[in-house]
């Protein structure tokens, strides 16, 4: 038992329920808090990826745009 009391004097809490909903996060939607100067498209899109996620759609159109500007200077 005296796991359980030291357990307890800890102030550490034991999960009671396993199916209450876990509580929302806010989400940082949009916002910049670093002014970059990069100027490597391939770092700002991966930057912009981990910031921000954007959907699917738009990553693909991203690429699309990527690849046309490659295209059309080479």
């Amino acid at each position: 038992m005296s796991f359980l009391h030291d357990f307890l004097k800890s102030g550490k809490k034991l999960i009671d329920d396993t199916k209450t909903p876990a509580v929302p996060k806010a989400k940082k939607k949009g916002i910049v808090t670093e002014v970059s100067t990069e100027t490597d498209p391939h770092k700002i899109l991966v930057r912009r990826t981990i910031q921000e996620k954007p959907k699917k759609i738009d990553l693909v159109d991203d690429f699309k745009r990527f690849i046309k500007t490659a295209e059309d200077s080479s």
